[in-house]
């Protein structure tokens, strides 16, 4: 008659979850937050009545899942892990009652499995070598009730400039954006959300100064640059940008040497 279940930094040994938590066939809530779990077993499949779900167990192997998630289509919050092994292969197309979905991995789902997820408010996705940002964001369309979304690169993808044909402009109610991906220079301010508000940039290794474009978006709040988001060494901010900033984050480990600010900015 189980109905909440958290198991949140446990330790299970082998790091396999045991089979019978199949049986808790009542539960709405399983947490496995940085639990010592590396294989998930099938029987979760019973867990038909879940709500929330959190896999993110980020104990630095790759992580099984089993194909069982299909199947939990009342879920509203689902977290996967952030590295999951090659033999995991997920089919998300009827969780349309998704409102939160992160550690989304184009090398384990398909994007096509977005399509139907209308619901969605937040959204991590994980690009591998597999998929071009091009095809992911035309399959992002139809998600127009998005908040927030977060594009994380893997390894695999680093070196290669995704942000040729990076256009979201469409996702007229997005606030938040997090961007780890390669980019040798931000993308123009008309292909960003029209009422952004907050905008994280890592790993992105932009040579140009991003600070042109970001102050001409009129709602930004608050702007973070980390984890060598910009190598450049000069960074301007202009007479009447940035209308509304509250909070900007520099990264420690900038190679920033110069940076004006004018009167008015």
């Amino acid at each position: 008659l189980l109905r909440v279940l958290d198991l949140s930094w446990v330790k299970f040994e082998g790091g396999k979850l045991h089979s019978s938590i199949g049986g808790l066939i009542h539960l709405r809530y399983l947490r496995l937050d940085y639990a010592g779990v590396s294989h998930l077993p099938s029987t979760m499949r019973n867990l038909k009545l879940l709500l929330y779900l959190d896999l993110d167990v980020a104990i630095g192997v790759p992580v099984h899942v089993p194909n069982v998630l299909k199947e939990m289509i009342e879920l509203r919050y689902l977290s996967l892990p952030l590295k999951m092994d090659d033999k995991t292969k997920l089919e998300l197309g009827d969780l349309v009652n998704l409102e939160y979905l992160s550690g989304f991995s184009t090398q384990h789902t398909s994007v096509t499995d977005l399509l139907r997820m209308t619901k969605l408010q937040f959204l991590g996705v994980s690009l591998s070598e597999r998929c071009n940002f091009e095809t992911l964001s035309s399959s992002l369309r139809q998600l127009r009730n998005l908040e927030t979304l977060n594009f994380l690169l893997t390894p695999q993808t680093y070196m290669v400039d995704h942000m040729g044909e990076f256009v979201l402009d469409h996702f007229i109610h997005l606030k938040q954006l997090g961007l780890a991906v390669r980019m040798s220079k931000i993308p123009d301010q008309h292909q960003f959300p029209p009422h952004l508000t907050h905008i994280h940039l890592f790993y992105c290794g932009m040579e140009e100064d991003p600070m042109p474009i970001l102050e001409k978006l009129l709602h930004l709040k608050s702007v973070q640059l980390t984890n060598k988001a910009f190598v450049g060494s000069r960074m301007v901010c202009s007479k009447g940008g940035f209308t509304q900033l509250c909070a900007l984050k520099i990264s420690e480990e900038s190679e920033l040497e110069e940076w004006i600010v004018e009167e008015g900015s």
